[in-house]
């Protein structure tokens, strides 16, 4: 029995030894994997950033995941959104090659760092970072360059599907999915399609999964890694971005990305609408006499009586410090109806704040579509005419675009509505 006691008091130590070389192994294992995987995943970044030609050594779905990865890491660090648009060619005639003439175009078209992959025979990938609302914009950008640098190009075939990060998914295969769909919606009336984005909590969407490092191995590819936001954060943030603090209506950011997807689905559907241009008077004399508090009375006021006197499929957004945009599904005849309505309604109001009751006016200009314009920003340089011009004249009420008489004044187009295709 002494004999075996001085090996049975080395057994630990030899089995310490061993199973730290073990983990030794393991560990080296597992860091070679990520190394080599890192180093796969910059491979395939570099080709598709460097080499024109067909005869990369990876398959092109690899290198639009990559960059997918790339752009969903980025854009998670800094809170930023992305665009990713499938163009499709639609012409089997025409060959597409990242160096060919067709590809060569979208890319000078494009800026610095937007990527631009071929996904298939007829199509190619775009990633940009945008804002949704300018999603369409660019398409239109694109195509009139292509048919700038290739004559030959059947521009009215090109179509694009549209998917917007984070609104349409956290992941790449989820923003995939959904340019893909949307490509398939594209016809000749809408060459360019994005969904709609769902707020996620209607959606009741659960946390998105912690962001993974890419790795091209196996069937999860590098595009998959989601970042470190759950859909609810977004949610809330895009809630945040979307309406106005003060009126609770769309804040003038907003209004843009809501407004011309509304323009565009009335237009697909062919049915007739209107823009109601309304700017609040006597706001710097109730600032002057009553404070500012009373000023954000009264326009909160105003919103208010907006909110409850149209209809709940219209959209009301804030513009300027004291104007209101309202885009109704309404007919041209109508439409005159609604701005009397509106008008009247407010002059008649009596808006407390604090101890005071207030009362304001407006002052309306309506431009109704499409016998005043074929798209968002025709409507609102029409409508925007008027609200001038009564102003200038001192005119508090309602009226309809004229171009006899409103042309006169100056455009003055906002920044954020920009030309929609007609």
């Amino acid at each position: 029995m002494q004999l075996f006691s001085p090996m049975i008091a080395v057994l630990p130590g030899v089995l310490t030894g061993a199973l730290g070389v073990v983990v030794a192994v393991v560990v080296s294992f597992v860091a070679i994997s990520l190394i080599s995987s890192y180093y796969r995943f910059q491979h395939i970044v570099q080709q598709a950033e460097d080499a024109p030609s067909k005869n990369m050594d990876v398959p092109v779905s690899d290198i639009l995941r990559a960059q997918l990865a790339r752009y969903l890491t980025g854009c998670a660090q800094r809170g930023s959104s992305f665009t990713l648009s499938l163009i499709q060619a639609n012409d089997p005639s025409l060959e597409i090659r990242m160096d060919s003439p067709f590809v060569e175009a979208i890319k000078k078209a494009a800026r610095y760092d937007d990527i631009v992959c071929v996904y298939d025979g007829q199509t190619v990938a775009l990633v940009a970072e945008a804002e949704p609302n300018d999603s369409e914009s660019v398409f239109v950008r694109i195509t009139g360059k292509v048919a700038e640098i290739c004559p030959g190009v059947s521009i009215e075939l090109l179509r694009a599907g549209i998917a917007s990060y984070p609104g349409h998914g956290l992941r790449g295969n989820e923003l995939l999915d959904v340019a893909k769909e949307a490509l398939a919606k594209t016809d000749m009336d809408r060459p360019a399609f994005m969904p709609e984005i769902v707020d996620a909590d209607e959606e009741g969407e659960e946390n998105a999964e912690e962001s993974r490092e890419p790795s091209m191995d196996g069937e999860e590819a590098a595009t998959d890694a989601a970042p470190e936001k759950s859909a609810k954060g977004w949610a809330e943030r895009r809630k945040s971005a979307m309406l106005d603090e003060l009126t609770g209506v769309l804040k003038p950011s907003a209004v843009s990305a809501y407004m011309q997807r509304m323009m565009n689905d009335l237009r697909h559907k062919r049915k007739k609408a209107a823009l109601f241009c309304i700017g609040i008077n006597n706001i710097d004399h109730i600032t002057r006499f009553h404070g500012e508090e009373a000023a954000d009375d009264i326009i909160v006021g105003v919103s208010k009586l907006l909110q409850d006197n149209v209809r709940a499929t219209d959209l009301i957004g804030r513009h300027e410090k004291h104007a209101f945009l309202v885009l109704a599904q309404v007919s041209f005849e109508n439409a005159e109806t609604i701005g009397k309505r509106i008008s009247t309604l407010i002059q008649q109001s009596e808006i407390v704040s604090g101890a005071k009751t207030l009362k304001t006016t407006i002052t309306l200009g309506v431009a109704a579509y499409p016998e005043h314009g074929r798209n968002l920003h025709a409507l609102y340089k029409a409508g925007q005419k008027v609200l001038d011009y009564n102003r200038e004249n001192d005119i508090r009420a309602y009226a309809i675009y004229d171009p006899q008489i409103h042309d006169g004044m100056p455009s003055k187009p906002i920044k954020s509505i920009k030309a929609m295709k007609a």
